[in-house]
């Protein structure tokens, strides 16, 4: 009688979750009103964020006769550059960044 063994295989296998870093960053206080202040609106170059960022231009001013929008484009979908983000905050009293797709 002739004795089989047969190897198993091992399966790696990986868990792509990232563990919670446990600190969370608090909310800007939001102004008051927007009349007379600036928002930005960021795009954040995904497809549709144009759009987005059009529409949503348009109701804050229709909303907010005396608002002042300025548009920003960052370079590609990863973070803003700290050139980018200096300049948002020198210019602006609040902030949007629109994903797309």
């Amino acid at each position: 009688m002739t004795e089989m063994t047969k190897e198993k295989e091992k399966i790696l296998v990986y868990e792509p979750v990232a563990e919670a870093s446990g600190a969370n960053a608090a909310l800007a206080a939001r102004p008051e009103s927007l009349n007379g202040k600036s928002v930005g609106l960021i795009n954040n170059t995904k497809d549709f964020t144009d759009e987005i960022l059009g529409v949503m231009g348009a109701e804050l001013q229709k909303q907010f006769p005396g608002v002042r929008v300025v548009r920003y484009r960052k370079e590609s979908v990863s973070g803003a550059s700290q050139a980018l983000m200096e300049q948002v905050e020198e210019e602006c009293d609040a902030v949007v960044c629109a994903l797309g797709d």
